[in-house]
């Protein structure tokens, strides 16, 4: 297990409320929106004479795109070719065989256990206080697959290498400030720069915790055929990457473990407010760098391509395998009512806030649709509304205490999961979003 180093010890002190999507309010739209107007005069005088210099990747090599010029680190979160759809299953099939081989020889059907975790910022230390009540109940599972995205992204290596990690990620997400993430560096990154702070202190972080031990221990896990999985999104492509973090960690490259790090970062560099992460690739024998920012810019949570037939698993195996997917949402499914000025810079931030709350759900729905598809079980949790505290700043260490608490306690009492995604009413699931505060009467129904 790491060290988990005091807040007084020389070493950085943690990383993970500091990475993902910050807490997107109205009120920080606003003021984000108004600052760009009163800077634009700025921007105007001084944008013809920025330059940005860059050895971006052509389109025509788009899919000959290699990261440390190897197969099998990455594939898109939409569309993939057939041929490497059928390398996927191929592979994951022969994988499977191997791990299970006792089981199917004796009959039996194995079940796996997937977890999805959401961004949300510093509400992530509510899939943090899950994770510490899931281990606290006796009944977690080893995760055959485990995915983040932004600060879910931060929490997956944990979760996945297992419950002695459970000290690391409570450390994180109930002692971070604002302070120790990031630098503000709005006038520079506004007149010449690529974001309104600097993420050096994070980059920091990241180097601290993600050690070459810890990537070691994630490649012995992924050689036992288990699944680390993190999305980006390529914004020169827009469109989602899903990331095979154990294959680069095990990949035995020079660059893996700087890799491993950078994806982490691109996952959480949440577009504007934090800078890109520039990723070399190799192409066409030459190198070229593609420009990567938050995960949750195209997808809030995900697992897989919804192209993958996970359904196929079968004819690729020949045997059955059961399987259970859970969701981890770290952020409130009904946004927070407000007032809205009649203020375009209001108007905007209130639409965005709208837009990002209704891709989750949406992509809630995508993976339920998956799982009806592939016959897997489907388990979702979110912050319910009855949680009523507020942060007083993107990081704020007291609120992320009593969300974490708050989220070990409703996991212990049993009053966590829905085998429904919001609003798909069934007998069943009426009856537990009422119990978790979210009611017709909130919804305006």
């Amino acid at each position: 297990m790491m060290a988990v180093p005091g807040r007084n010890a020389p070493a950085a002190p943690g990383i993970a409320a500091s990475i993902g999507q910050a807490r997107l309010d109205p009120g920080w739209f606003s003021r984000l929106a108004l600052l760009l107007f009163m800077l634009a005069a700025v921007l105007g005088a001084t944008a013809c004479t920025q330059k940005f210099v860059r050895n971006g990747l052509p389109v025509a090599m788009l899919d000959e795109a290699r990261p440390l010029g190897r197969d099998g680190l990455r594939m898109w979160g939409d569309f993939n070719t057939p041929e490497e759809i059928e390398r996927l299953m191929i592979n994951r099939a022969a994988s499977l065989r191997k791990r299970f081989a006792a089981e199917f020889a004796a009959g039996n059907t194995p079940r796996l256990h997937f977890l999805a975790l959401s961004g949300g910022g510093a509400d992530g230390a509510f899939g943090a206080g899950v994770l510490r009540a899931w281990t606290e109940s006796g009944d977690r599972p080893e995760f055959d697959a485990v995915s983040g995205i932004s600060t879910g992204a931060i929490t997956a290596p944990f979760a996945y290498l297992g419950s002695d990690y459970d000290d690391v990620l409570e450390e994180f997400y109930t002692t971070m400030s604002t302070d120790d993430v990031l630098v503000k560096t709005i006038f520079s990154g506004l007149t010449a720069g690529t974001a309104l702070s600097s993420t050096a202190p994070l980059r920091a972080m990241i180097a601290e915790y993600l050690t070459p031990e810890l990537l070691a221990e994630i490649a012995a896990e992924h050689a036992k055929g288990r699944l680390l999985l993190v999305g980006t999104t390529n914004l020169d492509a827009r469109r989602p990457v899903i990331w095979n973090m154990g294959a680069i960690a095990a990949s035995g490259h020079a660059g893996a473990l700087e890799l491993f790090r950078d994806v982490i970062l691109a996952s959480a560099a949440i577009p504007i407010a934090f800078p890109p992460v520039f990723i070399q690739v190799e192409a066409g024998g030459k190198l070229y760098d593609e420009m990567h920012v938050d995960g949750a810019a195209t997808s809030q949570v995900t697992l897989i391509s919804p192209q993958v037939p996970i359904y196929l698993t079968r004819q690729y195996l020949g045997h059955e395998i059961d399987r259970e997917l859970y969701v981890i949402i770290n952020k409130r499914i009904i946004p927070p009512y407000e007032t809205v000025r009649p203020r375009i810079h209001a108007i905007g931030a209130a639409s965005v806030v709208s837009m990002i709350a209704a891709l989750g759900i949406g992509d809630l729905y995508k993976l339920f649709a998956i799982t009806k598809r592939d016959n897997m079980g489907f388990h979702v949790a979110w912050i319910p509304d009855s949680f009523l505290e507020e942060s007083e700043e993107a990081f704020d260490p007291v609120y992320m205490r009593k969300l974490y608490d708050f989220g070990r306690n409703l996991a212990a009492a049993g009053n966590l999961w829905s085998a429904y995604p919001p609003y798909f009413t069934t007998p069943d699931s009426q009856e537990h979003l009422v119990r978790h505060g979210v009611s017709p009467g909130q919804n305006g129904s």
